[in-house]
């Protein structure tokens, strides 16, 4: 004769054992949403840090690769070299113009032979930081040098400034050609700049060359 036994009773989970749980439930994840947004928050500020690495790397090889096709014209009245010292809210800011080889130039255009590349200092409409630009315009207008289309380069510059010389010994703040009446033998360029916008550390990269001035 087979006997029943009785079941045996199960005992849940108490409210406290709950909350317990609940509690460490909620502390491992806001522990490990923090370290999530630590790795998120660096892996953004390396990428910030490459990306104006990067775009300062840009900007020398662009200047160098100007300088190096500087060409003047002869009887061209239009062309100027020149670097003017500005000054943007207490920073150095130079503002660079010369003409270059025209290899964007319109082909139909056949008298164009160069055009006039800028490279100057705005500031940002959203913020207290600065940008350097580069411009290009195959003709050129006295009373606005600095024209063309613009190019932001590096943002959050804090000073740009152009040296030139004959020697490369004794550079010379700002330089004239017209004044002068003949080109900087040497040129030499410094830029300084913050890596991203929570960073106080500036950084500094110095472009040197000594162009061909090739005359036409």
């Amino acid at each position: 004769m087979k006997v029943s036994r009785p079941l045996a009773r199960t005992r849940g989970f108490t409210l406290i054992e709950l909350l317990i749980v609940i509690g460490l439930s909620g502390f491992i994840f806001m522990t490990l949403m923090t370290v999530y947004m630590q790795i998120k928050k660096l892996s953004y500020d390396q990428t910030r840090v490459s990306s104006q690495s990067a775009a300062v790397i840009e900007f020398g090889t662009a200047l160098s690769y100007d300088l190096e096709n500087l060409i003047f014209e002869k009887f061209n009245v239009r062309q100027v070299f020149l670097v003017k010292k500005e000054e943007h809210g207490g920073k150095r800011f130079d503002a660079f113009v010369f003409p270059s080889a025209s290899l964007n130039a319109n082909p139909s255009v056949l008298q164009a032979r160069s055009f006039m590349v800028s490279y100057f200092i705005e500031p940002d409409k959203n913020s207290s930081t600065f940008t350097l630009y580069r411009a290009e315009d195959m003709y050129l207008d006295p009373k606005h040098l600095f024209q063309g289309v613009a190019v932001p380069l590096v943002r959050m510059v804090e000073e740009f400034r152009v040296d030139c010389s004959n020697n490369g010994v004794d550079f010379e703040e700002e330089w004239d050609y017209k004044s002068r009446r003949q080109m900087p033998r040497y040129i030499k360029a410094t830029i300084r700049y913050r890596q991203s916008e929570n960073s106080n550390e500036t950084m500094e990269y110095v472009v040197e060359t000594r162009p061909p001035i090739l005359w036409n």
